[in-house]
Formats: C-alpha cells, sequence, structure tokens
C-alpha cells in the first residue's frame, strides 16, 4: 500500500533554508527504524552533503549507501535491511526505481522523491509493487543545495541557453528551464511561502519562470491551503546580464578570496591542486586523510565569525588567538607574517589542539597571501574598482593600458580589465587597441573574442538599468582595510553589486513596476518583511557577503539569495565561452583550476 504526502515537517517557519531541510533528513533517517541502506543519486549526494555528514548518517543505523545506478547493476540480496531512496525525480531514476522494486532486493522500501511527480509514476509503482514492499513513497521539498542558511544554489554552472527567445528553446533548452523551475519553487515550497513575486520586465526567461511558479503555486495553495502561508515575502527573479561586473572582480574578503583563487565547490576545497600551503596543512594530522577541506559556516566557528571579513581582519584574528595561547603557555612567538603564524601553529601544539580548524585557516591565508603577491592583484584590483565605481574615461584608458604594458601582471588579469573597460565604455575606438596589445602578447583570436561575447551577453542593448550608476543608498565610504602586518597591505572596496539599488527602491517603495513587474500571485503594498532573490546566471559570494551582513542588521527584511550557481570569474567566462558553441569556436578557459595559470598565458 502506498501511502503518499506531501512536504514536510511544520515546526518554526523562517528563511533558514538549513532548518527545514535538517528536519526533513532527520526525519527520514531517524522514522526508519533498524538496520537500513540509503540510495542516492549524483545530485542528491552534492545535497545531503551540505546538511548531513557522513559520520551524522551512520550514526542513524545506515550501514549501506550506494548510488542509484551502481545499485541498479547488483542483483545481491539484502532482505534482511530496510532501504530508502532519496533521488531526483528524473525519468532516469523513475526507470531505475521501477526495476529496483521489481527486482525486490529489500525487505522493506521508503521512497523520497525531492520534488513533485506525476500520478501516472505513482501508479506505475504501485503495479510493480506486488509483495507490498513500499511502506512509504513521500514528495519533499529539497531539490537545491544549501550554501549556508541564508544562501541556496542548484549546481547548474551555465544557463547560456536560456538567454536565446523562448521560441527558439529546443527539448534541452526547455529541459533546463524546467530543472531551474523544479529547484526554485521547491525552495520556496519548503519554507512554507506563497510569496509576491517580483521579476526583471526586460527578461524573458525571468518573465516566463515568474509566470510558471505563480500558476503552479496558485493551484498548489488552493489545494493545500493548510500547508502553506500568504505573508509579506517578495521573490524577486533577477537575470545576471544585469550585472556581469561582479563576477569579473578581484575579492577581498575570506569567503570571496577562496573561491576567486582557488575554488570552493559545495563547501569543499579541493587540496589535490598542487598548492604547497594546502599540502602542509594536510599533513599537519597526518591520521586525516582527507583531499579536501570543507569550508562551512555551520560546521566551523572561525569561518562563520571570519567568512565576510577582509583579509588584514582575517589575519588579525588568527594572530589574536595565536597570541592568547602564547599568553596562557608563556611562551614568546614573534609574528610578523602569516608564515610566521604557520610557524607559531607547528611549534606549539597547544594551539593546534585548542583551534580546531585554526591551522587549516593559517595555511589557507598564506596560499592567498602568496597569490596576491604572485598575480599583484592590489595593483590590478585598484584599477577594476576604479573602472566599477567611477566615471573617468581617460584616466581608465591611461590605466588599462599602464597595466597591458605591465610584465608583472598576468595575461588573465589583463583580458579581464579590458572585459571590464569595455562594459563601462563599450562604444570607445580605444578597445580595438587595447585588443591589439593582447593579441601581441599572444592572446589568440577566439579569446579575445570572449570581449565581443561579453557584449554580446550583457552590454548596454541587455541591460534595463544603469549598470555603473553611484546613486545608491547602501553605497558606503571607502573602507580602510586595516593593516594587521607588513605583506598583508592596505586595500580598498568600493563596489556595491548592483542588486542593492533594486532592494534599495523595494524598501523605500520606489519600485518601478514597468521595469520589475509583479504577478497576480499574493499582491500587497507593504514593505515586505522577507525576501528572496533569485539570479537566472548564478551569483557570487560578493553579492552572498552583502546579504550576510544585511540579514545582521536591525529592522531589515530577512533575505535569502540564491541563483542557479555560485560563480567566480572563472566559471563565469566558461559560461560565456558557450556563446560561442553556435559558431562551432573553440575558446580555451581553463574553469577547473584556478591557481594554474599557465593555461592562460596561452590564448
Amino acid at each position: 500500500m502506498i501511502q503518499q504526502n506531501r512536504g514536510g515537517p511544520q515546526k518554526k517557519y523562517t528563511l533558514n533554508l538549513l532548518n527545514s531541510a535538517t528536519d526533513y533528513i532527520d526525519r527520514i533517517l531517524s522514522e526508519v527504524s533498524g538496520m537500513k541502506c540509503l540510495i542516492l543519486d549524483q545530485e542528491t549526494i552534492g545535497i545531503i552533503s551540505l546538511i548531513y555528514s557522513q559520520s551524522q548518517i551512520l550514526k542513524k543505523d545506515v550501514y549501506l549507501m550506494e548510488k542509484i545506478d551502481a545499485a541498479a547493476s547488483t542483483k545481491q540480496k539484502l532482505q534482511h535491511m530496510k532501504v530508502i531512496f532519496l533521488i531526483r525525480p528524473t525519468q532516469e531514476n523513475q526507470t531505475l526505481l521501477l526495476q529496483e522494486i521489481k527486482d525486490k532486493r529489500f525487505c522493506e522500501y521508503y521512497i523520497f522523491f525531492t520534488n513533485t511527480l506525476s500520478n501516472f509514476y505513482i501508479e506505475q509503482l504501485a503495479e510493480a509493487d506486488d509483495s507490498d514492499l513500499i511502506k512509504q513513497l513521500q514528495e519533499i521539498y529539497l531539490d537545491f543545495y544549501i550554501v549556508q542558511p541564508d544562501t541556496f544554489t542548484l549546481n547548474i554552472p551555465s544557463t547560456i541557453p536560456l538567454t536565446k527567445s523562448v521560441l527558439q528553446w529546443n527539448s534541452q533548452d526547455e529541459q533546463l528551464f524546467q530543472r531551474v523551475f523544479e529547484g526554485l519553487s521547491a525552495t520556496i515550497y519548503s519554507l512554507r511561502r506563497i510569496p509576491m513575486i517580483r521579476y526583471q520586465g526586460s527578461s524573458e526567461i525571468c518573465a516566463k519562470l515568474a509566470q510558471k511558479l505563480s500558476q503552479t503555486m496558485r493551484e498548489e495553495y488552493e489545494q493545500s491551503q493548510s500547508q502553506f502561508m500568504l505573508s509579506n515575502c517578495l521573490l524577486l527573479i533577477l537575470d545576471r546580464r544585469e550585472d556581469p561586473a561582479t563576477l569579473l572582480l578581484n575579492q577581498w574578503t575570506y569567503q570571496g578570496m577562496l573561491h576567486e583563487l582557488i575554488g570552493i565547490q559545495n563547501n569543499r576545497i579541493d587540496i589535490r591542486q598542487g598548492q604547497k600551503a594546502l599540502n602542509q596543512a594536510a599533513s599537519i594530522n597526518k591520521a586525516d586523510s582527507e583531499s579536501e577541506f570543507v569550508i562551512s559556516s555551520t560546521l566551523d566557528d572561525f569561518f562563520a565569525e571570519n567568512q565576510y571579513s577582509n583579509f588584514g581582519e582575517l589575519a588579525q584574528n588568527i594572530k589574536d588567538f595565536i597570541d592568547k595561547v602564547t599568553q596562557q603557555k608563556k611562551e614568546t612567538v614573534q609574528i610578523n607574517s602569516l608564515e610566521d603564524m604557520q610557524k607559531a601553529v607547528d611549534k606549539i601544539p597547544e594551539i593546534r589542539k585548542m583551534s580546531g580548524n585554526l591551522s587549516k585557516h593559517v595555511a589557507l591565508s598564506c596560499e592567498l597571501s602568496k597569490l596576491v603577491e604572485e598575480r599583484q592583484l592590489l595593483k590590478v584590483s585598484k584599477v577594476e574598482q576604479d573602472i566599477v565605481c567611477n566615471e573617468a574615461k581617460s584616466e581608465h584608458q591611461k590605466a588599462v593600458f599602464q597595466m597591458l604594458e605591465d610584465r608583472t601582471i598576468q595575461t588573465y588579469e589583463k583580458l579581464k580589465l579590458v572585459m571590464l573597460y569595455a562594459l563601462r565604455y563599450e562604444n570607445c575606438d580605444k578597445i580595438s587597441r587595447m585588443k591589439d596589445i593582447l593579441r601581441d602578447l599572444g592572446v589568440k583570436n577566439n579569446s579575445l573574442n570572449l570581449i565581443n561575447y561579453l557584449l554580446d551577453y550583457s552590454g548596454k542593448a541587455k541591460r534595463q538599468g544603469d549598470l555603473f550608476s553611484d546613486k545608491n543608498i547602501f553605497s558606503k565610504a571607502q573602507q580602510k582595510f586595516k593593516s594587521v602586518f607588513k605583506d598583508v597591505p592596505n586595500i580598498y572596496t568600493q563596489h556595491q553589486p548592483y542588486f542593492l539599488t533594486i532592494l534599495e527602491q523595494i524598501l523605500t517603495n520606489k519600485i518601478k513596476d514597468n521595469e520589475f513587474p509583479s504577478t497576480n500571485l499574493n499582491n500587497f503594498r507593504e514593505r515586505p518583511t522577507e525576501i528572496i532573490i533569485f539570479y537566472v546566471g548564478g551569483i557570487s559570494f560578493e553579492e552572498v557577503k552583502e546579504i550576510g551582513l544585511l540579514n545582521k542588521q536591525p529592522n531589515q527584511p530577512n533575505i535569502l539569495l540564491g541563483g542557479t550557481y555560485i560563480h567566480n570569474s572563472r566559471t563565469f567566462l566558461a559560461e560565456i565561452c558557450q556563446l560561442s558553441y553556435e559558431n562551432n569556436i573553440e575558446v580555451v578557459v581553463d574553469k577547473s583550476n584556478p591557481r594554474n595559470d599557465n593555461k592562460f598565458h596561452k590564448f
């Protein structure tokens, strides 16, 4: 007998995605008693890994974990065990599950799909279950990746095909759109919200997504009113093409720097890329053979306290902790640099014992410091910031040409500078000369076309707002970065992501209906108390930082930020490269390893 019910826990309604997701997993693993096997698919492995560690899962009497495609290839009978399936409702998974039910490998089946199923498939399962092995079939809303309580992603590296006119979409494009729709709708359903929906009026994909969400949620609410809340919650759907500049800038806060310079995937930093500092950190605990560092604000207190700290503040916080321990041990340690910190951690075992993850962060900080120096990023960033924050065409021309002639600046950084200049001064005749210099440096024509592809993707004709406007109540005076050591220099961050301008308009009730129309779902005129922002085309950790800081301010709405992906500049340019596919042009951009810049020298 199949018992079908929708949704999950109905405890406390907040925009904290982690709470609802943890409740889902707790309930699934706890309510199925006894020895059990957990079967996942490729996506749900990633989704669960951000919520639960493997050791936590094992404590729930899970004796075996398998991937559904691997499980389908084995005929081993395990009829002394129960099995939990936690999978996405894809056609492939549904086919594999039907075969699994027919094979009867387990004594009881508890099946959880991360999104909704068709009634036809439910009937197919019932027919296949001729031995009444299925004890529970449930649709839960867990079709997204929770990076931290106020941030989620769908882990879709590219939505470039959706930038075409909807009339030109093929079946693969429709499937991609459906994945975006399913992920965003599951996010909202997991929060038990029926929001008002606004979308970027100039974007066809945002309009289509908003209208489909509105229609589906209205039908869902009419069928299950008791499960959802009508409240002053606003869903704002934006198109990444409105602000590409944020994704091209170098970052100067801890989390942002880690992603831009090393790369974070599912809250993990892969240490198999050959960084010396990271390998040293991995050898600190020789019993720990993991090849990855977990970087999570929910599992790592030090990271939670410092993820939005600028690089100087991070170094000071590490130094303060080491000073505290050395004073307690009456040790004398001279600390003038990040390298000195690493030596102190190695020298005094108590630091390692008391700090938990501190040694990891010392190693990561050392690596970041080396990369900043090797790539001359302070010099580059100063020009980047000035281009995106100030109108000074002649000065910017001069600065970019100086950077292009500077042999200490890497080719990749030079290309990004020209891209930013082209975004700001799109019709400037000097852009052609800048391309010529890049070509003389060995950059191939196909890679130079990235500049044109960027303008095709998000030039002035594709943007409805003024990307480079400084009219923003959220903008701040230049914030000095505290210099702690001689090798952690002063830097300035002036840039503010464009979506803060839109937030300002929403909070001051100045949002224009023609620029950001609303659907006919749950309209209200009051100031929203909750805001969900979703970017088709991905988000950056700079934007994550802004939301994190806003959420700490009193009397501000609770804000949740999500996107199809979390980009750094390399993954973003890899996505832009896809614009060349229609013309069969090969563009070489190494998106797998931000640390390895040799390939960028061979455009």
